[in-house]
């Protein structure tokens, strides 16, 4: 697999991708591409998205890549399709696939289990449950988080008739200002959204302190040493395309 040189960095600056060493504690990592949606439409070879890593003292390097097959079918968000893990030259870094139901197997770079991460779904009725994402290793602990914190969700559910409303207005005006042949500006008014809460922080029943965690901007704090860190990378990309 050949990536620019530019993309590339130093081998020094990375993880050892083939050891089963966890990757450095304080590790922020982030996925700059939303592009599940169009992976078919990616060249072969070329990666659906890029694990970054990101913080003081980095500029962004390339961690892995991400790789869909374009003829992967389309599962919703209990089935993502399966990918693969290349580290910055294109060396095997894992694979993911999914075994349906929310729960998904992660493999090394030569194929031995390294751990399963499930999603269980949230819902509404008939009582309020978030979606609880679980990472299990082959050997270790289970980490669990939870999407949102019940605070947020609470007034979350409290202003969303106000959200609605604002909705509206803005629709409203987009709509005439393509009346107008604004196309510009109808775009900025059909922008604004109101995400939902995304605070994540995976953590072990025993331990206070998360080993992973995410609030905003596809950003992953690696807070722990001891998760390796091809499940980390999996896990941050299964939790970006259910955001998508």
């Amino acid at each position: 697999m050949n990536h620019s040189s530019k993309e590339r960095a130093p081998l020094a600056q990375q993880p050892a991708l083939h050891s089963d060493e966890p990757a450095p504690a304080e590790t922020v990592l982030h996925i700059p591409a939303k592009r599940l949606r169009t992976y078919d439409k990616v060249k072969p070879g070329d990666p659906t998205a890029t694990v970054q890593q990101t913080g003081p003292g980095t500029n962004g390097e390339p961690l892995a890549y991400v790789h869909v097959p374009q003829d992967a079918p389309t599962g919703g968000r209990q089935a993502r399709p399966a990918f693969t893990l290349t580290g910055p030259n294109g060396e095997p870094c894992g694979s993911v696939r999914s075994l349906g139901d929310g729960v998904y197997e992660v493999y090394d770079g030569d194929g031995s289990a390294l751990g399963r991460i499930t999603r269980r779904a949230g819902r509404t009725l008939p009582w309020p449950r978030r979606v609880r994402w679980s990472v299990q290793p082959a050997r270790g602990g289970a980490l669990t988080g939870e999407v949102g914190t019940r605070t947020a969700w609470a007034v979350f559910v409290l202003i969303s008739p106000l959200y609605f409303l604002c909705w509206a207005v803005m629709a409203a005006q987009g709509s005439l200002w393509l009346l107008l042949g604004e196309k510009g500006e109808a775009k900025k008014e059909a922008a604004w959204e109101m995400e939902p809460p995304t605070w994540t922080r995976w953590r072990a029943d025993d331990d206070p302190e998360p080993a992973i965690e995410y609030r905003t901007g596809r950003k992953y704090r690696l807070t722990a040493p001891r998760l390796d860190h091809r499940l980390a990378y999996a896990q941050a990309v299964l939790h970006v395309w259910d955001r998508a």
